[in-house]
């Protein structure tokens, strides 16, 4: 995923044009600013006489070389100091290239040309071998409220740092009725109300001090659980302390609240993986199925769903044949219903494993959580972390963009 980065692009033809659409829909795009324009090289010289650059042009030309170096000429004069520049055309000339890339531009690619091209060539360019590895986001979300997403998501996190051995952040955004603090047995001064009520002081420093050490692995920001500490959540406060996030951990474990609204669409369309949890019934049924049609589209790869509390009544529940054959899309995991073991978590301020470290729950969800992240258990603490840059890395793109 790209964080932060915005981008111009300028394009003559609609073959180029759609191409460039498909840059500004995708999702590893989301959290970034891409605009499409017509008009190709000659019109980005006039739009930026009188504007600020972006931090990558993409531009479309069809002239000749002389046309061509001319106008980049032109561009040049207009372009703030850094602004990258990448162009695409039809003249298959090494000497073009050549020459292209000693005035400056970052790439020239020869049409016709694929969105995979072109974020190959976005990712080429943000890449610095000393950026922090870039964070894998598992958004949670419950097809209606009390099917147990919350409990879920927070074993979750806690399961993939345990077997991973790695950092994770969960992060609650329920800000109203949130559990984390309760379910982690934690006390904090500065909560997700904090981080977002304050977007233009926020950075990685700060973030660190509002996050709270669940063990050696796992860090919680936590919800105030409070109806009257309850805020509107805007869509850039909270890319911004995403992002943050996702530099400093390679998992982050978003819990969301059961609340439809512009941001929660947002983040659910942008997440790596959406984990739709639901209880075995026709309302969930239902409901999963609107959240399905609801992110149609948005999204490259379907959401994982998730039923909790299995066979607690068998002669009346449905069951995950019938969510398969009805919404194509087949339990990616399923968990017996267990009262006893999640009561007892929960009047523990513990996790599922730390209470039972041998139930079949807990080795179902630790199974599934390493499934996230697509590796296998470590055997042992991975390097540290690098330090904190803006670049993108772009083997990590171009290993997401083969999958």
């Amino acid at each position: 995923m790209i964080y932060g980065v915005s981008i111009d692009a300028f394009a003559l033809t609609p073959d180029v044009a759609d191409v460039f659409k498909a840059i500004r829909d995708d999702r590893v795009f989301a959290k970034s600013r891409v605009n499409v324009f017509p008009g190709g090289l000659a019109a980005a010289v006039g739009h930026y006489a009188d504007k600020p650059t972006p931090q990558v042009i993409l531009v479309e030309e069809e002239d000749d070389d002389a046309t061509l170096l001319a106008r980049i000429d032109h561009l040049a004069e207009v372009c703030e100091p850094g602004t990258r520049v990448v162009v695409v055309g039809k003249l298959n000339d090494i000497g073009l290239y050549r020459t292209l890339l000693a005035r400056g531009v970052s790439d020239y690619l020869l049409s016709p040309v694929t969105p995979r091209q072109v974020a190959s060539v976005l990712g080429a360019i943000f890449d610095d071998p000393s950026a922090p590895r870039k964070g894998r986001l598992v958004a949670v979300w419950g097809v209606r409220g009390g099917v147990g997403a919350s409990t879920l998501a927070q074993n979750i996190a806690w399961e993939t740092a345990r077997a991973t051995r790695e950092d994770v952040i969960y992060i609650d955004l329920d800000i109203a009725f949130g559990t984390s603090g309760l379910a982690f047995n934690i006390d904090t001064k500065q909560t997700v109300a904090d981080a977002l009520g304050n977007p233009e002081r926020l950075d990685q420093v700060l973030l660190e001090r509002f996050l709270v050490a669940y063990d050696d692995h796992l860090q919680v920001l936590s919800s105030p659980g409070n109806p009257r500490a309850a805020q509107p959540i805007g869509v850039e406060a909270l890319d911004k302390l995403l992002e943050l996030a996702l530099r400093m951990a390679p998992a982050v474990v978003v819990d969301l609240p059961h609340l439809w609204d512009v941001w929660t669409g947002h983040l659910l369309a942008a997440a790596d993986e959406v984990l739709a949890v639901a209880v075995p019934d026709l309302v969930c049924l239902r409901d999963t199925k609107a959240l399905v049609e609801a992110l149609a589209g948005k999204r490259g790869d379907a959401i994982r769903l998730v039923l909790n509390r299995c066979d607690a009544s068998r002669k009346t529940e449905l069951s995950p044949r019938d969510f398969a054959e009805h919404l194509g899309l087949p339990p990616a995991l399923k968990l017996p219903f267990d009262p006893a073991l999640f009561g007892l978590a929960a009047n523990n301020g513990q996790m599922l494993g730390e209470t039972a470290k041998t139930h079949k729950v807990v080795e179902l969800l630790g199974e599934f959580a390493v499934q996230l992240l697509g590796r296998a258990p470590a055997a042992k603490k991975p390097a540290a972390k690098s330090g904190f840059g803006a670049s993108i890395n772009a083997q990590s793109l171009l290993a997401w963009l083969k999958k």
